[in-house]
């Protein structure tokens, strides 16, 4: 029962009677005004809208990489780099366990370079080349380099899977430029509704997350990210058990290479070419894989990818960088097959940081400049 005023009274049941209305012409409004209100929704949300709540209220779990790079990217949007040259790290899980932290990153590469070097890193587990297109597509203006992570898994990724980003998921991210290539790559037009699929589908799953049971945190409590999922003090599988499982991977990853690497291989050019239009510096380089565990060549998948995208890199002349040849790891440095414990990371991290410098410096020389020349691949330096 109604209580109040009678005017209160009176407005409630309006609204009410409204509710219950039948008449078309009424019901076309309401769904025309419930549609607008959707779309500025959505124009919010992938124009910085993120950052109006904290990201630790927003993460589902510590490793919500999904919405840890959407909001990295909101942020970006929001207080764009001026001056300062940033580095952008894209990869999956494999390029956020091969250095220790953004920070320490940006400085050795400032110190090797000689420049005010900024480290963002944009990684999240399984992500594809698709999805690194899609956050690229959202980068501001600006001098920048992207560092490209390859690896076998990198370029397995089932383009029907991909399709799912067109509608928010699992990224909440919009690209015109992934947009632009779904009907060639897909076979589909873009979801009407843009990216409020996917925005449904993490409020779904985000209050699944946040029940407050079995020690999981509660809706509105604050999280911290954890960029690792192997945090100093970590321990790595025992060399039997990583092996265990090496011939079902190389199977999974040879059988999926054959399937998809074409559409993958397209996606990193779309990349390329949308470096080239922007006015970004790239690098491609090699996430480290446990060569101990699985072999150097990974059934053969490692060297044709390498070739294909030698072959990538020399048509849009970006940098190939090979880490991996002047950093000796071991499989005690490995948690699995993909993943660097703390150790690994501590060797790869100064490596990674001289060619990520040697790659900025010549992408920023002069005659680079003026010429547009094809950069070399970068090569390592020879070890004592």
């Amino acid at each position: 029962m109604l209580t109040g005023s009678p005017e209160r009274r009176s407005r409630w049941s309006s609204l009410g009677r409204g509710f219950r209305q039948r008449n078309p012409l009424v019901l076309v409004v309401a769904a025309l005004l419930g549609l607008g209100a959707l779309l500025v929704f959505q124009s919010a949300l992938v124009h910085g809208g993120l950052t109006l709540v904290s990201e630790g209220r927003l993460l589902r779990i510590t490793n919500d990489d999904y919405l840890h790079v959407a909001y990295r990217v909101a942020e970006l949007k929001k207080e764009p780099p001026r001056l300062q040259r940033t580095i952008y790290l894209f990869g999956g899980s494999g390029t956020m366990e091969c250095f220790v932290d953004q920070q320490s990153l940006g400085a050795d590469v400032s110190a090797a370079s000689g420049q005010d070097v900024r480290v963002v890193s944009l990684a999240a587990h399984r992500q594809s080349m698709a999805m690194s297109l899609a956050l690229a597509d959202n980068l501001p203006d600006g001098p920048a380099l992207l560092a490209i992570g390859l690896a076998p898994i990198r370029l397995t990724t089932d383009p029907k899977e991909d399709a799912r980003l067109l509608s928010g998921r699992p990224l909440l991210v919009r690209s015109p430029r992934l947009e632009a290539l779904a009907q060639r790559y897909y076979g589909q037009s873009p979801a009407a509704l843009g990216v409020i699929p996917g925005f449904f589908d993490y409020l779904g799953s985000y209050v699944r997350a946040r029940d407050g049971k079995a020690g999981r945190p509660a809706l509105g409590d604050s999280l911290a990210y954890a960029e690792h999922y192997y945090p100093p003090g970590a321990k790595g599988h025992l060399p039997l058990g990583k092996r265990r499982n090496v011939l079902w991977v190389l199977e999974k990853d040879v059988r999926l290479y054959r399937l998809h690497s074409a559409y993958n291989l397209a996606m990193l050019e779309e990349i390329l070419k949308l470096a080239r239009e922007r006015g970004f510096s790239v690098a491609l380089y090699d996430q480290p894989l446990n060569a101990s565990a699985a072999g150097p060549d990974w059934a053969g998948v490692v060297p044709a990818y390498r070739a294909a995208c030698r072959r990538l890199a020399r048509k849009y002349g970006v940098a190939y960088l090979h880490i991996e040849r002047n950093v000796k790891l071991t499989d005690a440095d490995f948690a699995d097959l993909f993943h660097l414990l703390a150790p690994g990371r501590a060797k790869w991290q100064p490596e990674m940081a001289r060619q990520l410098a040697a790659a900025l410096s010549a992408a920023t020389s002069p005659v680079a400049l003026r010429s547009g020349v094809q950069l070399p691949e970068v090569q390592p330096r020879v070890a004592d």
